[in-house]
């Protein structure tokens, strides 16, 4: 199966003879393209298309994928945190179909929101895909990963999203890892994975032949939130606020923990932002309690989550530039910026 810290270098490097693109639906850009259609049929495959946001209203659609790209949008919560970039707005899209010929593609920073209730968020046909670091939500309820053929290699991990799901299909060799899932992760006897350091709102179900490690799982509404019932799992340095299931249970799981104690801002946000509610309580339960000594959730581990889903490029965070200019002291520019891994 993937190594965590193989997968950690390939989040940083795209291709080194690839060409980059810069894709921008506001007409007033002066960008490559502005829509995705015609950005997918001039790149090559292994080209980077940078898409730049302009916010909820003027989004990029429904887009479908026919061959290696890798995708590079700002983040979301981009108004909350601090220092994110100087222009706040998501570049939002309502679908992403990831087809059997992109094999090899990625993922990153984009914001999928659907109006559509016959629509799913991302669906994923290809083996070798990267989805990282992007918003998955919806007000109707139809915001998942969804990996729709069987594949292989398939990595989700550092998301804020709704479900993971397979139905009718297998996948081997999938990492979920440092998410945040509002719902549920829903996977098949046939498929196997690594589940580790998620944050996860009710329940991992139906997991055979998997690794479910350094989890927190926030409801108890389940009597086997980890499923430990079912055979082939390796179950260990989970969090639970409930009693710790029957069943095949490994070293290190601790049942009854109240999740008030676990996190900054819950089961209350206060005035932490979206995503960093999640983060440990310094005296908390979770700090020190996963696999060797690392901390459980989405900021543990080898791969943790990055506030709003930045991608590891780098970003202007503050620019002030001048209406106007004088032929002594020119047009002062300041720009800061800052790199992100």
């Amino acid at each position: 199966m993937k190594n965590l810290t193989s997968l950690l270098l390939i989040l940083c490097v795209t291709g080194a003879n690839a060409a980059s693109w810069r894709l921008n639906n506001n007409p007033a850009v002066d960008a490559d393209f502005r829509t995705f259609a015609d950005a997918h049929e001039a790149a090559s495959p292994g080209d980077t298309i940078f898409i730049e946001g302009n916010g909820h209203v003027a989004h990029y659609g429904n887009i479908s994928i026919t061959k290696k790209l890798v995708l590079i949008g700002p983040g979301y919560f981009l108004n909350e945190n601090d220092s994110t970039y100087a222009h706040q707005n998501f570049a939002r899209f309502q679908s992403i179909y990831i087809q059997a010929g992109a094999q090899g593609t990625e993922v990153y920073g984009l914001y999928v929101y659907t109006d559509d209730a016959n629509t799913c968020h991302m669906r994923i046909w290809a083996s070798d895909v990267i989805v990282a670091r992007n918003y998955f939500s919806s007000h109707i309820g139809y915001n998942e990963i969804y990996i729709a053929a069987n594949v292989q290699n398939v990595t989700i991990c550092q998301n804020f999203a709704y479900r993971v799901r397979i139905e009718g299909a297998t996948a081997s060799n999938l990492i979920i890892a440092n998410n945040y899932i509002s719902n549920s992760v829903s996977l098949n006897n046939s498929s196997n994975a690594i589940i580790t350091n998620n944050v996860v709102g009710l329940v991992l179900d139906n997991v055979y032949n998997s690794e479910i490690k350094n989890n927190i799982i926030l409801s108890q509404q389940y009597s086997d939130p980890v499923s430990a019932g079912n055979s082939s799992n390796s179950i260990a340095f989970n969090l639970l606020p409930g009693n710790l299931p029957a069943g095949n249970l490994g070293p290190g799981n601790i049942g009854n923990v109240n999740m008030s104690t676990v996190f900054a801002g819950y089961p209350e946000q206060g005035g932490h932002t979206s995503d960093s509610r999640f983060q440990l309580k310094p005296d908390g339960p979770a700090v020190g309690a996963g696999e060797g000594g690392t901390d459980c959730g989405m900021f543990g581990g080898s791969l943790p989550y990055v506030l709003s889903g930045l991608p590891a490029v780098p970003r202007i965070y503050e620019a002030v530039v001048p209406t106007a200019g004088s032929a002594v002291s020119g047009l002062p520019v300041i720009i800061k910026a800052r790199s992100q891994n």
